[in-house]
């Protein structure tokens, strides 16, 4: 999380429509006579791949083995860059030779060994020397231990100077599924109403100074005097005060290879995507709201104050303010999505959940990204604060109505330079263009980051288990609904009968439909037994050859295995699309259902589905 707000126009960018209880939506199939636009919830696709083929999976069942792995000293010798990198260039342009001296004070050593089948995970790990004598007094790691009846991997950060991290060994596909499960976390927020608890301040230990030396807010940050020369406990506190907050990365995904744990500055610059918490110190909150979080159950934001500072922020990275100004940073535009806000991503701090650490380990939260050939999905499930058990699940475009997310491709023929400038710093001891930070021809493969990976903030422990890595499986092709019986609450006509929205044509005329103009609209199919469903695909008027603007607009789709109980599995709202797919974790259905609940885009009243089709995913 940023530790301070963004100063750029509030707009917005579009996700998918949100459920109440699983957030899924539609794609506009290739080839349809009429796309949806870009900037209408409800048509983005949040679930482009039904099927997955499962290609690692690490339960922690074997016992790490980081003793054969040295801590290493890094002397900054190969930097990933110089802008924000831990010896970066734009701290000795904003505070001068002081901070180099700040810099130097201490030694920084890593550690990293591999895991799990093939070492496709890498365990990276940082630490301080204080006293530079080689000897590191608050080292992190990185073990197993049995719990539960299974086997975690505990992250331990003793000191919020330490780093902890999982991350891909090699770089992610270009289609992928990311998941683990979270079993216990302790970074900060409240516990039982509270910010002290454990003998501990938001999760900090009490003992001496925690502040973010060397690597502070710019130096015009309000605050704090902006002198790099002064004593290590007069930088900012991380612990209290206006710039106290703890925090953990469930998941991000970031545009470089071989992420490794650096002061927090620097990720606000190279992440892509992300769901991270953000717990604030009171004193950071201040007589303000502190942000805002969603009830997903009543769609109404509360005041950060008023929860349990235990947040799920689910956000994507945008351009950065390319000229910051003197004694700035370097950082970008931050747009969180939320059901409050129907899935839209806005630059306003919301966070979209709060976990209740108390209910853990008995029971764990999920987290997973995946990304398809449109954009990114960012999906969190468990028990949360103020809505109870609940999978919350946003798909973001790569790019909308002229927002992109930054560094999005992963392949140089995935972008064309529409977004490439210079990063400029103007400063009170040094000028420096970083030039072509977004060109045409680049390529961001995408990494994924867990864990704790700032080396002056966060500090705790967390525990976590079945990380598993997910690639597209190639999609069903067998119709389950065709010919199969249907029925509806209503026909418009003898010859627009349920059957014909099953008979695997809809080309054949305007009679090739079922219409309905009932009071409420519905279409039923029986697929005769039961059997695993995880896409369903509807073509709607336009599709058939009648207006575009008859295409169903609002409509529920569910799935049943006894007719009577009914689970919403897509929920769509705002469709223009002729054809629409909506996929999802498969599930286990005899009986499938449309409700419609507005059946156009004008003022007809009836509702309009030439066929209905239903595959395993």
């Amino acid at each position: 999380m940023h530790s301070e707000s963004s100063g750029v126009s509030r707009r917005t960018a579009v996700a998918a429509w949100t459920t109440g209880v699983v957030l899924l939506g539609s794609i506009v199939v290739p080839g349809s006579a009429q796309a949806a636009p870009a900037d209408r919830a409800g048509t983005t696709d949040v679930g482009a791949q039904a099927a997955w083929n499962l290609l690692y999976s690490e339960d922690f069942s074997n016992p790490l083995n980081p003793g054969n792995a040295p801590w290493v000293r890094e002397t900054h010798s190969n930097p990933f860059d110089t802008i924000m990198d831990d010896s970066g260039q734009w701290y000795r342009n904003d505070y001068g030779p002081d901070w180099t001296t700040a810099f130097n004070s201490f030694d920084t050593y890593r550690k990293e060994f591999p895991v799990g089948q093939n070492g496709w995970l890498t365990a990276s790990l940082s630490a301080r020397d204080w006293d530079k004598n080689g000897a590191i007094e608050a080292p992190p790691s990185i073990t197993t231990q049995a719990q539960g009846g299974g086997n975690v991997a505990v992250l331990n950060v003793p000191d919020h100077t330490g780093g902890a991290i999982f991350r891909p060994t090699n770089k992610l596909p270009s289609q992928y599924r990311i998941e683990y499960k979270l079993k216990t976390i302790d970074f900060g927020g409240k516990r039982n109403g509270t910010i002290e608890y454990g003998g501990r301040v938001n999760g900090y230990s009490t003992q001496g100074c925690k502040t973010q030396h060397p690597w502070g807010e710019g130096s015009n940050s309000p605050g704090w005097s902006g002198d790099a020369s002064v004593p290590y406990c007069e930088w900012q506190d991380v612990r209290s005060g206006p710039y106290g907050y703890n925090g953990f990365h469930f998941l991000s995904i970031v545009d470089f290879a071989n992420p490794a744990p650096r002061n927090n500055h620097f990720w606000h610059y190279r992440r892509k995507v992300l769901m991270d918490s953000f717990s604030q110190h009171p004193d950071r909150v201040g007589s303000g709201t502190g942000g805002r979080v969603c009830n997903s159950n009543t769609n109404q934001y509360y005041n950060y104050r008023d929860g349990n500072f235990n947040t799920v922020n689910m956000w994507i990275s945008g351009l950065p303010n390319w000229n910051p100004g003197p004694g700035g940073l370097a950082g970008n535009s931050q747009w969180f999505m939320t059901n409050c806000s129907g899935g839209v991503a806005e630059q306003q701090l919301s966070s979209a959940a709060e976990l209740q650490p108390e209910l853990m380990p008995n029971q764990f939260y999920t987290f997973a990204i995946e990304r398809d050939a449109t954009g990114y999905t960012l999906e969190a499930s468990g028990n949360f604060a103020r809505v109870g058990q609940k999978t919350i699940r946003f798909h973001r475009p790569f790019i909308v109505n002229n927002a992109p997310i930054w560094h999005y491709n992963s392949e140089p023929g995935e972008y064309d330079g529409r977004y490439n400038n210079n990063l400029v710093q103007n400063d009170n001891h040094g000028s420096t263009t970083w030039p072509n930070q977004w060109p045409a021809g680049s390529a961001y493969p995408d990494y994924f980051v867990i864990g704790d990976l700032y080396t002056n903030v966060y500090e705790g422990s967390a525990s976590l288990t079945d990380i598993r890595l997910y690639t597209p499986a190639p999609p069903s092709t067998t119709n389950l609904a065709l010919n199969k019986p249907a029925t509806a609450d209503s026909q418009c006509a003898a010859s627009e009968a349920p059957a014909k929205a099953v008979n695997g044509s809809w080309t054949a005329g305007n009679s090739d439909k079922w219409c309905s103009l009932g009071a409420a609209k519905w279409l039923r199919v029986d697929l005769q037994s039961n059997q695993q469903v995880g896409r369903l695909v509807l073509r709607h008027s336009g599709a058939g050859g009648e207006k575009p603007a008859w295409n169903t607009r609002d409509f529920d789709l569910q799935a049943s295995t006894n007719g009577t109980t009914w689970s919403t599995v897509a929920a769509v709202r705002g469709n223009t699309a002729n054809v629409t797919t909506h996929t999802f974790t498969p599930v286990t259905a005899r009986y499938l259902r449309v409700n419609v609940l507005a059946p156009t885009n004008d003022s007809d009243t009836a509702a309009r589905i030439f066929e209905f089709e239903a595959y395993t995913g």
